[in-house]
Order: C-alpha cells, then structure tokens, then sequence
C-alpha cells in the first residue's frame, strides 16, 4: 500500500512539472522563454525568437516582454504591422519603459499609413524623455542617435524643417536656413547623419 501511495505522489510531481502551459516544457516559465526568445533575437535568428515568444505567450498571455520580444523581431523581419500590434501589447499589458516605444519609432517612420510621421515622432519623443541616452539592450547598435534621425526624418516627412534641423543640429552640423537651398542641404545632412549613426 506504501509503495503504491509513493508512487501516486511520484506521478502527481510529474503531472505538475508538465502542467498546462503549452509547449513550454517542463520547469519553463513565461520568463524563461522570453530569455531563451531575446538570446535567439540576439544571434540574429528572429524567427525562431518568436516562436520563443510565442510559447511564453502561450504560458502567460499578459507577460509584456514577451510582446516587446515579438515586436522587435517583426520590427526586423519588416513585418510592420505585426511590429506594430505586438508593441501595442506590449503596452498594453503594462510595460512602461523605453523599448516599446524606441522600437516603434523606425517602424512608423516607415509604416504607410495617415500620420505615420506624427505618429513616429510621438514614440521616438517618449522614448527619449523616459531615457534620454538610450540605448536598445538586446542589440546596442540601435541607441539614442537613432532616434534622434528618425525624428529628424519625421519632422522632415512633415515639412517642418525648423524641427528638423533643430535634431540635426543635436548630432552634428545643421543646415542653414537662410541658403536658397536649404531643404535639399537638409536632406542632405540627414543622410549624412544616416550613414555615420543609423542602425
């Protein structure tokens, strides 16, 4: 009778060890996933990361870095809408820092729809006031430099050259406003720019 209770406590460990949490395994969390997810971002296999993701997703719908893991690595797979309402999720369920509105910010910029600009404008701005040398930790050649260009872009997608020329003038030598070719030495200087900080 011994033995068989032992046993029946045996199985009952493996059963919760195994419990309902998809295809996570036993002993992983929606935590774990997310860090095997980011590691897997990190090696430039985003769409294996997402699957990560998607499994600690599959353990806890609300665990937000999840969301910001899926919204970066759409984000480089340039699967913007995907980016976009992953990031939303992110958000949404309570993470609050700058990652999901830095990874928002190149993804507006580029997304084809009304007021992508503004829009772009609006996260990159967050992102900066929550951390005004920010740097992305799971890939840092994506920093503060960025996100100063993609405002410098935006406000140039917008006509607003003043603005934009005030952000270039953040990171380098702005254009002068007074020269009859102004808006194309502005364009210019942001290309410029592109090419000594962009990601």
């Amino acid at each position: 009778m011994r033995a068989l209770v032992v046993s029946l406590v045996c199985l009952g460990f493996v059963a919760l060890g195994c419990g309902g949490g998809g295809g996570g395994g036993p002993g992983k969390t929606a935590e774990s996933l997310t860090a095997d997810g980011w590691a897997l971002f990190e090696q430039g296999k985003y769409e294996e990361a997402i699957d990560k993701f998607n499994e600690a997703l599959e353990l806890d719908e609300t665990y937000a870095d999840a969301y910001n893991g899926l919204g970066w690595s759409y984000a480089k797979l340039d699967q913007l809408s995907d980016a976009l309402s992953a990031f939303a999720d992110c958000i949404a369920n309570g993470m609050n820092d700058a990652d999901p509105y830095a990874g928002r910010a190149p993804v507006y910029r580029d997304y084809d729809q009304p007021n992508h600009f503004e829009i772009a404008i609006s996260a990159a701005t967050t992102a900066l006031f929550q951390e005004r040398r920010y740097v992305f930790s799971h890939d840092s050649s994506f920093d503060w430099h960025d996100l100063m260009i993609i405002l410098a872009q935006s406000y140039f997608g917008i006509s607003d050259y003043t603005n934009a020329n005030a952000w270039v003038d953040s990171l380098g030598t702005p254009a002068d406003p007074n020269s009859e070719t102004f808006v194309s030495d502005l364009a210019a200087r942001i290309e410029d720019l592109e090419e000594q900080w962009g990601d």
